[in-house]
């Protein structure tokens, strides 16, 4: 197995689900602070951009690491290993996916969380857990 650097691209997945709380927070709060008569306009577009930043830096981090783990994946990969690749790759577009239907991030966090780790531990492709 060759060793690829690729994989420390794959630790900036938690900035994603951060930024896309930040994102749903602030787009609620704008929402609230629109339909209040009492606030000034200026709080309000603090708030959208807040929105449009967080959702912007989680969109472009999220790409990072989803490219991250197909380079990653790509450098590791052997003949027999290449369906468990694509179900590793398929971790980081459901990640991906995350950004707009958070509840993606209960399936991919501990998915990634757990390549992260195996790949920590050694050089070669994460195994998926067996149930027998």
């Amino acid at each position: 197995m060759s060793q690829s650097p690729w994989w420390y691209g794959i630790l900036l997945f938690p900035i994603v689900v951060l930024m896309t709380l930040i994102s749903d927070f602030a787009s609620k709060s704008f929402f609230l602070t629109t339909r209040s008569p009492d606030t000034t306009a200026g709080i309000s577009i603090i708030w959208f951009l807040l929105q449009t930043l967080s959702l912007g830096i989680g969109l472009l981090v999220a790409v990072v690491v989803l490219v991250c783990l197909l380079a990653d994946l790509w450098a590791l990969n052997t003949d027999s290993a290449r369906l468990l690749s694509l179900l590793w790759g398929v971790s980081g577009v459901v990640h991906l996916g995350g950004i707009l239907f958070t509840e993606l991030f209960l399936i991919s966090v501990p998915v990634l969380s757990y390549y992260a780790y195996q790949r920590r531990t050694g050089d070669e492709l994460p195994r998926l857990p067996t149930l027998a």
